[in-house]
């Protein structure tokens, strides 16, 4: 007999971070897809030895749940120095320099990076060469597989890690883990919210079949035409190119360009783990409507939202600090232009069935 999710655990508020399956000690936890393309937990229920850590390790039933700290993180908008580097990134680039710094220390880097396939996994690296895969928005779910297992043996052994992720899978670990570690980095990122791997798989699809060639790279978020007007740009193995900007891309016009997405997981559109002040160590995300606040900088390859939340973030800033720019910031004016930090996005299908009732 299997069990679709952890008991107690309305399915619409699992965010598929899998902490429970890395968590069971008898293995009886598989990762399986939806009709969407979503991964949800199943439980063999003749395996199931009935020990409740998949409980004790879920971000959203633990106790106390993942939420906001007291007080306000300090903020600061930052990029690299170098250009290539700041292209290269989603925002500003300091992502590269913060792993940069723990790799230095004989550490490991645990990001997200596109599969054969195309979909996206988490993975561990322990080498700056293996670093270019984890930058850029991938804007589908990535699966994280056993990755917190191997960041578990890795803390144990004494490397500092440094693990980067959606606000849930940062609990996830967390919550997994059970403890504090001081030789574990924590950065989320302000999230929107993850899109449905068939929808986006059909998007890729639908262009194979217009250009007559299978994809090789996807780029969300491309800087060709800067960062204030960022598009996606898909590489095709005959060496064609798609470039289509958010005003005419479909699969970004569905995801964010509405305002009312139509294909994220359940569980984001009432996400738990929004706010300000975070467990983690580090918050990063894209600093929109800097230019209100520093008028003289050069916004083109993009700037880097960077909210510090602890000690040990600061520590981690100060050490990526030689390869960046950074000036201190108002946080309230940075958030008013960031209300993903704060709010879930709306449900786009649901409020058109409502209204076509």
């Amino acid at each position: 007999m299997e069990i679709n999710t952890i008991q107690a655990l309305p399915q619409k508020d699992c965010t598929g971070c899998a902490a429970c399956a890395n968590r069971c000690p008898a293995d009886c936890i598989s990762m399986r897809s939806d009709a969407q393309g979503f991964l949800y937990p199943v439980i063999d229920a003749h395996r199931c030895v009935k020990c409740g850590l998949c409980r004790a390790a879920c971000p959203v039933l633990s106790t106390p749940p993942a939420g906001q700290k007291d007080g306000l993180p300090a903020c600061y908008a930052a990029w690299s120095r170098d250009e290539n580097i700041r292209f290269q990134s989603t925002s500003g680039g300091v992502f590269t320099h913060l792993a940069g710094a723990v790799l230095a220390q004989g550490g490991a880097v645990a990001g997200a990076r596109y599969r054969a396939d195309h979909l996206v996994e988490h993975a561990l690296i322990f080498s700056e060469a293996e670093l270019a895969p984890l930058r850029q928005s991938k804007y589908v779910q990535s699966e994280t597989g056993l990755v917190y297992r191997e960041i578990q043996r890795q803390l144990n052994r004494g490397r500092p890690v440094l693990f980067a992720g959606t606000p849930c899978q940062c609990a996830g670990l967390k919550a997994f883990l059970g403890r504090d570690c001081e030789n574990l980095y924590l950065c989320d990122f302000i999230c929107r919210g993850v899109n449905a791997p068939n929808v986006y798989l059909a998007y890729l699809r639908e262009l194979e079949q217009r250009y007559g060639s299978p994809v090789k790279q996807v780029w969300f978020k491309n800087k060709t035409y800067g960062w204030n007007h960022f598009c996606t740009k898909i590489l095709f193995e005959d060496g064609q190119e798609y470039l289509a900007d958010r005003e005419t891309d479909p699969f970004m016009l569905g995801y964010i360009k509405t305002r009312l997405s139509c294909y994220m997981r359940p569980s984001c559109y009432d996400c738990h783990f929004k706010g300000i002040s975070r467990p983690v160590d580090i918050t990063l995300g894209d600093f929109w409507g800097v230019e209100e606040q520093l008028p003289e900088i050069n916004t083109q390859n993009g700037v880097s939202l960077v909210l510090i939340q602890s000690p040990k973030g600061q520590q981690l800033f100060s050490l990526a600090s030689p390869k960046t720019d950074a000036y201190q910031a108002d946080i309230c004016k940075a958030i008013e232009h960031n209300k993903c930090a704060t709010k879930s996005a709306q449900n786009g299908s649901m409020i058109y069935e409502r209204r076509s009732q």
